[in-house]
Protein backbone atom coordinates (compact mmCIF):
# COMPACT_ATOMS: atom_id res chain seq x y z
CA UNK A 1 0.00 0.00 0.00
CA UNK A 2 1.10 3.30 -0.86
CA UNK A 3 0.36 6.66 1.20
CA UNK A 4 -1.00 9.26 -1.03
CA UNK A 5 -0.84 13.26 -0.32
CA UNK A 6 -3.62 15.52 -1.36
CA UNK A 7 -3.78 18.76 0.05
CA UNK A 8 -6.75 20.04 -2.60
CA UNK A 9 -9.77 21.57 -0.65
CA UNK A 10 -11.40 21.58 -4.39
CA UNK A 11 -14.24 18.83 -3.73
CA UNK A 12 -14.31 18.20 -7.82
CA UNK A 13 -10.24 17.87 -8.10
CA UNK A 14 -11.16 15.43 -5.32
CA UNK A 15 -12.87 13.07 -6.32
CA UNK A 16 -11.39 12.69 -9.94
CA UNK A 17 -8.37 12.15 -8.18
CA UNK A 18 -10.07 8.84 -6.19
CA UNK A 19 -10.97 8.09 -9.95
CA UNK A 20 -7.64 8.81 -11.65
CA UNK A 21 -5.59 6.23 -8.70
CA UNK A 22 -8.58 3.68 -9.15
CA UNK A 23 -7.75 3.42 -12.92
CA UNK A 24 -4.04 4.50 -13.26
CA UNK A 25 -2.74 2.72 -10.19
CA UNK A 26 -1.36 -0.83 -9.21
CA UNK A 27 -0.98 -0.29 -5.61
CA UNK A 28 -3.39 -0.61 -3.31
CA UNK A 29 -3.80 2.93 -1.60
CA UNK A 30 -4.72 5.32 1.10
CA UNK A 31 -5.46 8.80 1.33
CA UNK A 32 -6.61 11.89 3.89
CA UNK A 33 -8.32 15.24 2.30
CA UNK A 34 -9.96 18.00 3.34
CA UNK A 35 -13.29 19.66 0.81
CA UNK A 36 -14.23 23.54 1.34
CA UNK A 37 -17.47 23.87 1.94
CA UNK A 38 -19.62 21.14 -0.30
CA UNK A 39 -22.49 18.65 -0.51
CA UNK A 40 -21.72 15.65 -1.68
CA UNK A 41 -24.23 13.44 -3.54
CA UNK A 42 -24.46 9.94 -3.48
CA UNK A 43 -24.32 8.03 -6.72
CA UNK A 44 -28.30 7.08 -6.51
CA UNK A 45 -29.86 10.28 -5.16
CA UNK A 46 -31.66 12.85 -6.96
CA UNK A 47 -29.53 15.60 -5.66
CA UNK A 48 -32.27 18.73 -5.62
CA UNK A 49 -34.58 16.30 -3.61
CA UNK A 50 -31.66 16.25 -1.16
CA UNK A 51 -29.79 19.98 -0.58
CA UNK A 52 -31.72 23.50 0.26
CA UNK A 53 -30.85 24.84 -2.86
CA UNK A 54 -31.47 28.50 -1.62
CA UNK A 55 -29.21 27.85 0.95
CA UNK A 56 -27.08 26.31 -0.76
CA UNK A 57 -26.60 29.07 -3.42
CA UNK A 58 -26.39 31.94 -1.17
CA UNK A 59 -23.61 30.35 0.68
CA UNK A 60 -21.56 29.05 -2.17
CA UNK A 61 -21.72 25.89 -1.48
CA UNK A 62 -20.47 23.36 -4.59
CA UNK A 63 -22.43 20.45 -4.87
CA UNK A 64 -20.55 17.06 -6.13
CA UNK A 65 -21.86 13.65 -6.81
CA UNK A 66 -19.34 10.83 -5.55
CA UNK A 67 -19.13 7.34 -7.28
CA UNK A 68 -20.23 5.96 -4.30
CA UNK A 69 -23.79 5.37 -3.24
CA UNK A 70 -25.11 5.79 0.14
CA UNK A 71 -26.55 9.12 1.23
CA UNK A 72 -25.74 12.90 1.61
CA UNK A 73 -23.34 14.48 3.30
CA UNK A 74 -22.30 17.77 4.35
CA UNK A 75 -18.23 19.18 4.22
CA UNK A 76 -16.48 22.06 5.43
CA UNK A 77 -12.94 22.80 6.42
CA UNK A 78 -13.65 21.42 9.92
CA UNK A 79 -14.11 17.95 8.85
CA UNK A 80 -11.88 15.63 6.82
CA UNK A 81 -12.73 12.38 4.10
CA UNK A 82 -10.57 9.44 3.81
CA UNK A 83 -9.78 6.79 0.80
CA UNK A 84 -8.71 3.28 0.67
CA UNK A 85 -8.56 1.80 -2.61
CA UNK A 86 -7.94 -1.67 -3.05
CA UNK A 87 -8.63 -5.01 -4.57
CA UNK A 88 -12.24 -6.60 -4.71
CA UNK A 89 -10.35 -9.95 -3.45
CA UNK A 90 -8.74 -8.08 -0.62
CA UNK A 91 -11.91 -8.08 1.53
CA UNK A 92 -12.42 -10.56 4.48
CA UNK A 93 -15.80 -11.91 3.87
CA UNK A 94 -16.08 -12.54 7.77
CA UNK A 95 -16.55 -8.50 8.30
CA UNK A 96 -19.22 -6.99 7.10
CA UNK A 97 -19.19 -6.79 3.58
CA UNK A 98 -16.13 -5.05 3.86
CA UNK A 99 -16.66 -1.55 5.45
CA UNK A 100 -15.28 -2.36 9.26
CA UNK A 101 -11.97 -3.38 7.58
CA UNK A 102 -11.60 0.53 6.19
CA UNK A 103 -13.41 1.94 9.38
CA UNK A 104 -10.98 -0.19 11.56
CA UNK A 105 -8.17 2.47 11.23
CA UNK A 106 -10.31 5.42 12.19
CA UNK A 107 -11.59 3.69 15.09
CA UNK A 108 -8.56 2.08 16.28
CA UNK A 109 -6.38 5.78 16.00
CA UNK A 110 -9.09 7.27 17.86
CA UNK A 111 -9.15 5.17 20.67
CA UNK A 112 -5.42 5.46 21.37
CA UNK A 113 -6.29 8.97 21.90
CA UNK A 114 -8.72 7.90 24.55
CA UNK A 115 -12.01 7.89 22.74
CA UNK A 116 -14.28 5.38 22.22
CA UNK A 117 -15.44 5.03 18.93
CA UNK A 118 -17.36 2.08 17.54
CA UNK A 119 -18.40 0.81 14.31
CA UNK A 120 -22.31 0.19 14.73
CA UNK A 121 -25.10 -0.36 11.68
CA UNK A 122 -24.11 -0.97 8.13
CA UNK A 123 -21.76 1.60 7.56
CA UNK A 124 -21.28 4.02 10.59
CA UNK A 125 -18.87 5.23 13.20
CA UNK A 126 -19.94 6.52 16.16
CA UNK A 127 -19.09 7.83 19.67
CA UNK A 128 -21.53 7.80 22.54
CA UNK A 129 -24.43 7.12 20.55
CA UNK A 130 -23.81 10.05 17.92
CA UNK A 131 -22.76 9.18 14.17
CA UNK A 132 -19.47 11.66 12.82
CA UNK A 133 -18.30 9.31 10.30
CA UNK A 134 -20.28 7.42 7.29
CA UNK A 135 -18.81 5.24 4.48
CA UNK A 136 -19.66 4.31 1.15
CA UNK A 137 -18.24 1.92 -1.45
CA UNK A 138 -17.59 1.86 -5.22
CA UNK A 139 -16.78 -1.25 -7.09
CA UNK A 140 -14.97 -0.93 -10.65
CA UNK A 141 -14.05 -4.46 -12.06
CA UNK A 142 -11.57 -5.83 -9.73
CA UNK A 143 -11.20 -2.98 -8.16
CA UNK A 144 -12.63 -0.96 -4.47
CA UNK A 145 -12.87 2.16 -3.64
CA UNK A 146 -13.84 3.01 -0.02
CA UNK A 147 -14.16 6.35 1.18
CA UNK A 148 -15.77 7.44 4.80
CA UNK A 149 -16.37 11.64 5.57
CA UNK A 150 -15.21 12.33 9.41
CA UNK A 151 -16.97 15.49 11.56
CA UNK A 152 -14.03 16.69 13.44
CA UNK A 153 -15.18 20.30 13.71
CA UNK A 154 -17.88 21.24 11.25
CA UNK A 155 -20.60 23.97 11.43
CA UNK A 156 -23.13 21.85 12.37
CA UNK A 157 -25.80 24.83 11.97
CA UNK A 158 -24.66 24.94 8.61
CA UNK A 159 -24.73 21.04 7.76
CA UNK A 160 -28.61 21.08 9.19
CA UNK A 161 -29.13 24.21 6.69
CA UNK A 162 -27.63 22.66 3.76
CA UNK A 163 -29.03 19.44 4.05
CA UNK A 164 -32.90 21.07 5.03
CA UNK A 165 -34.69 20.08 2.42
CA UNK A 166 -38.64 22.23 2.49
CA UNK A 167 -41.79 20.82 1.81
CA UNK A 168 -41.54 17.49 0.02
CA UNK A 169 -42.00 18.42 -3.98
CA UNK A 170 -40.28 15.58 -5.56
CA UNK A 171 -41.96 11.94 -5.85
CA UNK A 172 -39.08 10.16 -6.92
CA UNK A 173 -37.17 6.40 -6.22
CA UNK A 174 -33.81 7.84 -5.54
CA UNK A 175 -31.75 6.47 -2.64
CA UNK A 176 -33.25 9.17 0.24
CA UNK A 177 -30.61 10.05 3.03
CA UNK A 178 -31.46 9.01 6.59
CA UNK A 179 -30.70 11.22 9.55
CA UNK A 180 -28.54 10.71 12.07
CA UNK A 181 -27.97 12.19 15.45
CA UNK A 182 -24.10 13.44 15.05
CA UNK A 183 -21.52 15.05 16.49
CA UNK A 184 -18.03 16.19 16.10
CA UNK A 185 -14.85 14.22 17.43
CA UNK A 186 -12.74 17.45 18.68
CA UNK A 187 -15.16 17.43 22.05
CA UNK A 188 -14.86 14.06 22.86
CA UNK A 189 -10.71 14.87 22.73
CA UNK A 190 -8.77 14.87 26.13
CA UNK A 191 -6.12 16.84 24.37
CA UNK A 192 -6.97 19.24 21.75
CA UNK A 193 -5.79 19.15 18.05
CA UNK A 194 -6.32 21.28 15.06
CA UNK A 195 -7.73 19.27 11.96
CA UNK A 196 -4.77 19.85 10.08
CA UNK A 197 -2.75 18.34 13.25
CA UNK A 198 -5.51 15.43 13.49
CA UNK A 199 -5.29 14.92 9.60
CA UNK A 200 -1.08 14.30 10.27
CA UNK A 201 -1.74 11.92 13.07
CA UNK A 202 -4.68 10.13 11.20
CA UNK A 203 -2.09 9.82 8.53
CA UNK A 204 0.76 8.53 10.59
CA UNK A 205 -1.32 6.44 12.30
CA UNK A 206 -2.32 4.70 8.96
CA UNK A 207 0.93 4.42 7.58
CA UNK A 208 2.52 2.82 10.56
CA UNK A 209 -0.61 0.11 10.96
CA UNK A 210 -0.14 -0.56 7.12
CA UNK A 211 3.35 -0.62 7.23
CA UNK A 212 3.51 2.09 4.28
CA UNK A 213 7.18 2.82 2.62
CA UNK A 214 6.31 4.85 -0.29
CA UNK A 215 4.82 8.16 0.06
CA UNK A 216 3.34 9.30 -3.37
CA UNK A 217 2.80 13.10 -4.33
CA UNK A 218 1.15 14.22 -7.45
CA UNK A 219 3.11 15.37 -10.32
CA UNK A 220 2.34 17.56 -13.05
CA UNK A 221 1.06 14.87 -15.46
CA UNK A 222 -1.03 13.39 -12.47
CA UNK A 223 -2.38 16.89 -11.75
CA UNK A 224 -2.79 17.55 -15.50
CA UNK A 225 -5.20 14.56 -16.03
CA UNK A 226 -6.97 14.77 -12.47
CA UNK A 227 -8.21 18.39 -13.64
CA UNK A 228 -9.09 17.00 -17.11
CA UNK A 229 -11.72 14.51 -15.11
CA UNK A 230 -13.10 16.67 -12.64
CA UNK A 231 -13.56 19.25 -15.83
CA UNK A 232 -15.32 16.67 -17.92
CA UNK A 233 -17.53 14.80 -15.05
CA UNK A 234 -17.25 16.05 -11.69
CA UNK A 235 -17.75 19.74 -12.13
CA UNK A 236 -20.72 19.20 -15.15
CA UNK A 237 -24.50 19.72 -14.60
CA UNK A 238 -25.23 16.64 -16.50
CA UNK A 239 -23.32 14.56 -13.61
CA UNK A 240 -24.36 16.41 -10.88
CA UNK A 241 -27.35 16.89 -11.41
CA UNK A 242 -28.57 15.78 -14.88
CA UNK A 243 -28.15 12.24 -13.53
CA UNK A 244 -30.88 12.42 -10.51
CA UNK A 245 -33.13 9.35 -11.09
CA UNK A 246 -36.67 10.26 -12.90
CA UNK A 247 -38.79 12.55 -10.52
CA UNK A 248 -41.69 14.09 -10.22
CA UNK A 249 -41.66 17.52 -8.65
CA UNK A 250 -44.77 19.76 -7.89
CA UNK A 251 -45.30 23.54 -6.00
CA UNK A 252 -48.12 25.37 -5.06
CA UNK A 253 -47.50 28.99 -5.05
CA UNK A 254 -50.26 31.30 -4.21
CA UNK A 255 -49.33 35.01 -5.76
CA UNK A 256 -51.23 38.35 -5.76
CA UNK A 257 -52.67 37.24 -9.20
CA UNK A 258 -53.74 33.92 -7.97
CA UNK A 259 -52.41 30.51 -7.36
CA UNK A 260 -50.27 28.58 -9.91
CA UNK A 261 -49.79 24.75 -9.91
CA UNK A 262 -46.24 23.37 -11.12
CA UNK A 263 -46.22 19.77 -12.62
CA UNK A 264 -43.37 18.64 -13.45
CA UNK A 265 -41.61 14.94 -14.98
CA UNK A 266 -37.92 15.37 -14.76
CA UNK A 267 -35.90 12.48 -16.91
CA UNK A 268 -32.05 12.45 -17.10
CA UNK A 269 -32.31 16.41 -15.83
CA UNK A 270 -34.83 17.38 -18.24
CA UNK A 271 -38.92 18.12 -18.24
CA UNK A 272 -40.38 15.17 -20.19
CA UNK A 273 -43.86 16.61 -19.18
CA UNK A 274 -44.81 19.68 -17.94
CA UNK A 275 -48.58 20.71 -16.73
CA UNK A 276 -49.41 24.46 -14.84
CA UNK A 277 -53.13 24.67 -13.41
CA UNK A 278 -54.74 27.54 -11.50
CA UNK A 279 -56.96 29.75 -10.81
CA UNK A 280 -54.92 32.72 -12.63
CA UNK A 281 -55.92 34.33 -16.13
CA UNK A 282 -53.67 34.45 -19.25
CA UNK A 283 -54.53 35.71 -23.19
CA UNK A 284 -52.94 33.28 -24.30
CA UNK A 285 -52.81 29.38 -24.27
CA UNK A 286 -50.79 28.13 -21.41
CA UNK A 287 -50.24 25.16 -23.15
CA UNK A 288 -48.28 26.64 -25.50
CA UNK A 289 -45.95 27.44 -23.10
CA UNK A 290 -46.21 24.48 -21.82
CA UNK A 291 -44.51 22.99 -24.94
CA UNK A 292 -41.88 25.46 -24.99
CA UNK A 293 -40.18 23.59 -21.78
CA UNK A 294 -40.52 19.63 -22.91
CA UNK A 295 -36.90 18.91 -22.79
CA UNK A 296 -34.95 21.92 -21.13
CA UNK A 297 -32.97 20.95 -18.36
CA UNK A 298 -34.64 21.53 -14.90
CA UNK A 299 -31.86 24.25 -14.10
CA UNK A 300 -32.58 27.75 -13.36
CA UNK A 301 -30.07 29.55 -15.97
CA UNK A 302 -31.79 26.88 -18.68
CA UNK A 303 -35.00 27.71 -17.67
CA UNK A 304 -34.70 31.53 -18.03
CA UNK A 305 -32.78 30.94 -21.37
CA UNK A 306 -36.40 29.04 -22.92
CA UNK A 307 -38.40 31.60 -21.59
CA UNK A 308 -35.96 34.54 -23.16
CA UNK A 309 -38.56 35.73 -25.70
CA UNK A 310 -41.61 34.64 -24.20
CA UNK A 311 -43.76 37.00 -21.86
CA UNK A 312 -44.67 35.51 -18.90
CA UNK A 313 -47.61 37.90 -18.43
CA UNK A 314 -49.49 37.14 -21.64
CA UNK A 315 -50.08 33.57 -20.23
CA UNK A 316 -50.75 33.87 -16.09
CA UNK A 317 -51.09 38.05 -15.87
CA UNK A 318 -49.33 39.46 -13.36
CA UNK A 319 -46.41 36.77 -13.16
CA UNK A 320 -43.12 37.70 -14.49
CA UNK A 321 -40.59 35.47 -16.12
CA UNK A 322 -38.35 35.44 -12.92
CA UNK A 323 -41.23 34.60 -10.61
CA UNK A 324 -42.12 31.84 -12.90
CA UNK A 325 -38.95 30.22 -12.78
CA UNK A 326 -38.61 30.58 -9.30
CA UNK A 327 -42.32 28.23 -9.21
CA UNK A 328 -40.49 25.97 -11.33
CA UNK A 329 -37.53 25.84 -8.95
CA UNK A 330 -38.68 26.46 -5.86
CA UNK A 331 -36.05 28.65 -5.40
CA UNK A 332 -36.26 32.56 -3.99
CA UNK A 333 -36.09 36.13 -5.40
CA UNK A 334 -32.54 36.64 -4.82
CA UNK A 335 -30.84 33.45 -6.37
CA UNK A 336 -29.42 33.20 -9.59
CA UNK A 337 -27.28 30.49 -11.49
CA UNK A 338 -27.37 26.77 -10.92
Amino acid sequence: MIYVINNSDNPFFNHAAEEYLMNNFQEEIAMLWINKPSILIGRNQNTLSEINLDYVKQNDILVVRRLSGGGTVYNDLGNMNFSFITYRNALDPKIKDGFEKFALPVINCLQSLGINAIFTGRNDIIINGKKFSGNAQYFQKDKLLHHGTILYDCDMSKLSLALKVKDIKFIDKSVKSVGSRVTNILPHMKKKMSLLEFKEYLKDYIIKTHNIKTIYKFNERDLDEINRIAKNRFETWEWNYGKSPGYKYKNLVKYPSGVVEYNLNVQNGNISGISIYGDFFGKKNIRYLESKLIGVKHSIKDLEKALDNINIDDYILGLSAKEFVEGLMDIKSDMEGF
